[in-house]
């Protein structure tokens, strides 16, 4: 049970290969957690709700770095407008990050819920520091990081990809190797 998808979009190599690298430390936890009682199901949603987000964080990061850096080769598909806003602004931190992909609506889902359920995730994880300042959702962690919330970060992170890949992938990127996420595909 594994989705391969192509990661053509990915300018910085490095970044690729970390995320790689971090795709096989939760294949790990995902196995353990899909091996597991209720008890360990429950107590490794946490660990893979932070993978998954942290993920997402570097794709958005990458490609914000890539509109901003790459001038020659550029991004075909999006108008010079956005181009110019991106390069002008510091957009580097995960909750400027998702406002940047709502304004310009780089995902194409206008009208659902796909940003708000994004910025859901980066405050959940945000809370992987215990103490809860913030009072973000249930205050017990086993309630906070919800089977529910593990779905929305492996769909959204599985999305984010497809999205990138197909409005954004870079021409003749054969450098990239596909990312092999440890779930069945959410987007047949």
């Amino acid at each position: 049970m594994v989705t391969k998808l192509s990661s053509s979009f990915m300018s910085d190599f490095k970044l690729h290969k970390n995320i790689t690298f971090n795709i096989s430390i939760m294949k790990i936890l995902r196995k353990h957690r899909d091996d597991g009682d209720e008890g360990r199901r429950r107590f490794l949603q946490k660990p893979l709700i932070v993978f998954n987000v942290s993920m997402i964080e570097a794709l958005l990061y990458d490609f914000h770095k890539r509109i901003k850096w790459n001038t020659r080769e550029g991004v075909a598909g999006l108008p010079m407008v956005v181009i110019d806003y991106i390069r002008r602004k510091q957009i580097d931190k995960l909750e400027t990050l998702i406002a940047s992909s709502k304004k310009h609506d780089l995902f194409g889902t206008a009208g659902s819920t796909f940003y708000d359920d994004l910025d859901q995730l980066r405050r959940i994880r945000n809370r992987m520091h215990i103490q809860n300042e913030k009072n973000d959702f249930e205050a017990d962690d086993h309630k906070a990081f919800s089977e529910d919330r593990l779905i929305l970060s492996e769909r959204a992170l599985e999305w984010v990809i497809l999205t990138l890949e197909d409005k954004y992938s870079r021409p003749e990127n054969t450098y990239t190797a596909a990312f092999e996420l440890p779930w069945d595909t959410y987007f047949p």
